[in-house]
């Protein structure tokens, strides 16, 4: 019996400790699926260590990954499978493996040679196999197109308003580069680059259009475009669109423009790097119009027209004259006056803007209401009201006319204000006089009893009248600490639940709770709501109300960073969440103790 149950632990035990004794069995695979594509299609890299019979994997590298910027990342998964066997004659076999899967798009065609991917398991190192990954040109590769074709591409012969950088540089494309004054000239900033660069965190800076009038054009979405530049393919990025109207003539400079972006953090290979960019200043021509110029004309392509709310009225009632022009055209240049009306009293016109930007062009209308107030009664005619403008497509001078309105006032006329003109009385001269000489003199009281003075009666209001405006005052303190709290309190869950979104890896979530609490410290600063203002108006808005340059730069970089990432959500890395989350957090302390106006 006892050699029986000895029998039985040996061949239980012995496989245990042959299979703990064994050498663990390592396979480290490199492979692509398709070897061969064609520039912008994509391919399938994978990177395995796969190790049979319990040892650790410590680590798994491929070092050649961040060699290749032409190699776009589109996505990136990890995979850590375990599994166990039982068998009754080899005991418990144990398998684990890290599994790294990309999704390449090539931008540039060429032969890419990898090195063996490396792995190091229980302290030992093991390699793959090398890769050769092929890429031929497309059919929509830019190289065989006409890059004078393609906007904003540049070329070998001709790279202007750029200074070339292997890596990544600006360009500024400036048209026409010859106008007239107060003709549009649009502003366009790119970015060209051949890194791998997390579009959230671009941060572009304004270049100084001095002599200019500007109207920006909000970049809501980084699109990119393959553009060849000295016999490379560049990513090239529109960071900055304007339309500027010179308001003076001469040579009009545009200084260089900047931008800070960050590369790499894409991969699990790739740390992340912060790289500045800065431009170069182009130059405008800007000439005066051609004379004779009428007076008063403006550069652009109008039409204007008038008409009345009604054409009969009391002497005395309002009738309103409302004047609008439209067109292509900076409408802030627009100027109209009426000329004036016998027996009628004209006040101020109220004015009003509307900007559109659309196909390269700035449009917009401008509108005048002015109040007549008839004073005698009959027929009062408005002239027609001419718009002088010079169209720099036609190069000539044209001109828009209102026709004649006409409305009729009945009743008695109003007498006319009189004028109050002070009146300069002449001075009479007069002669000192003198009373009786006094031999003694008496001090004498006076009668009129305390109760009976006119301060008397403020006297005794004072008290209870500093009593009601300190507990007024202290009611307000209250409320304002009260507001203070409930704010602080927000802000706080806030932080709190983008930091939830932050650990659970969910990219959307996240950013609504970014957008959110930047938005949220604006509104308890500015004491009015702001989401839902476009960012080039919430821009104006916080430099009227006295927001620093630099604060104002980062508010509205932040919040197109976030809105851009919440539509590419799947692109977005861990790391990058946290980086945004210590900006916000800056961002929003430093909205909390901004003084502006206030």
């Amino acid at each position: 019996m006892r050699f029986l149950t000895l029998a039985f632990v040996a061949m239980t035990v012995l496989p245990w400790a042959s299979t703990a004794a064994a050498a663990p069995e390592v396979t480290v695979t490199l492979a692509a699926a398709p070897t061969e594509v064609r520039v912008g299609e994509p391919t399938r890299l994978e990177v395995q260590v796969r190790v049979r019979g319990g040892g650790r994997i410590q680590s798994l590298e491929l070092s050649d990954l961040k060699k290749y910027p032409e190699l776009e990342i589109i996505s990136h998964q990890t995979m850590r499978p375990m599994h166990f066997s039982f068998g009754f004659g080899s005991g418990v076999q144990k398998e684990s493996s890290i599994n790294n899967i990309y999704i390449l798009r090539p931008t540039v065609a060429g032969t890419y040679q990898f090195a063996p991917a490396v792995a190091k398991v229980d302290g030992k190192v093991y390699r793959s196999g090398p890769l050769t990954l092929v890429v031929h040109p497309g059919a929509g590769d830019v190289s065989g197109a006409d890059p004078a074709a393609t906007p904003g591409a540049a070329v070998d012969s001709e790279l202007s308003g750029a200074r070339y950088d292997e890596r990544a540089f600006l360009r500024t494309v400036v048209e026409p580069d010859e106008v007239y004054i107060g003709q549009q000239v649009n502003v366009t900033v790119y970015l060209y680059t051949r890194l791998r660069l997390s579009p959230q965190s671009v941060m572009p800076g304004k270049p100084s259009m001095d002599g200019f009038w500007v109207h920006d054009e909000p970049i809501t979405s980084l699109q990119s475009q393959t553009v060849q530049v000295m016999g490379a393919n560049y990513r090239a990025y529109v960071v900055q669109r304007s339309a500027a109207f010179p308001q003076r003539s001469g040579e009009l400079t545009i200084g260089p423009p900047k931008v800070t972006f960050d590369v790499g953090g894409g991969s699990l290979f790739d740390a992340p790097e912060r790289v500045q960019r800065v431009g170069v200043p182009v130059t405008v021509d800007v000439k005066p119009l051609p004379s004779p110029a009428p007076a008063g004309a403006v550069v652009g392509k109008y039409t204007v027209r008038a008409s009345l709310d009604r054409t009969t009225a009391d002497t005395g009632d309002a009738v309103t004259l409302r004047v609008v022009a439209a067109g292509l055209g900076n409408v802030q240049d627009l100027r109209i006056q009426v000329p004036p009306l016998v027996g009628v009293r004209t006040l101020q016109p109220a004015i009003r803007d509307q900007r559109r930007f659309q196909d390269g062009k700035l449009s917009g209308t401008r509108s005048w209401e002015w109040i007549l107030i008839p004073e005698a009664p009959g027929e009062h005619t408005v002239p027609p009201i001419e718009l002088h403008f010079f169209d720099p497509d036609a190069g000539e001078y044209g001109v828009a006319s209102t026709t004649a309105l006409t409305f009729t006032s009945s009743g008695a006329a109003r007498p006319p204000q009189p004028a109050i003109e002070p009146v300069d009385a002449p001075s009479k001269p007069g002669t000192a006089a003198f009373g009786p000489i006094r031999m003694y003199s008496a001090l004498l009281r006076d009668e009129t009893p305390v109760r009976d003075r006119g301060w008397f009666v403020w006297l005794l209001a004072f008290p209870p009248a500093l009593f009601v405006l300190l507990m007024l005052g202290a009611g307000a303190l209250r409320r304002r600490e009260q507001r203070s709290a409930t704010a602080g309190a927000v802000q706080r869950q806030l932080i709190r639940s983008a930091e939830n979104a932050l650990q659970a890896n969910d990219p959307r979530s996240f950013y609504d709770r970014i957008v959110g609490s930047i938005t949220h410290a604006l509104d308890s600063r500015l004491d009015e709501p702001v989401g839902g203002l476009p960012h080039a108006q919430l821009r104006t808005r916080l430099v009227a109300e006295g927001f620093d340059d630099d604060l104002v730069q980062r508010v509205i970089n932040e919040l197109e960073g976030a809105d851009f990432a919440r539509f590419a959500a799947s692109g977005v890395s861990k790391d990058e969440m946290e980086r945004c989350h210590q900006r916000t957090a800056a961002i929003v302390e430093r909205i909390q103790r901004s003084r502006g106006k206030k």
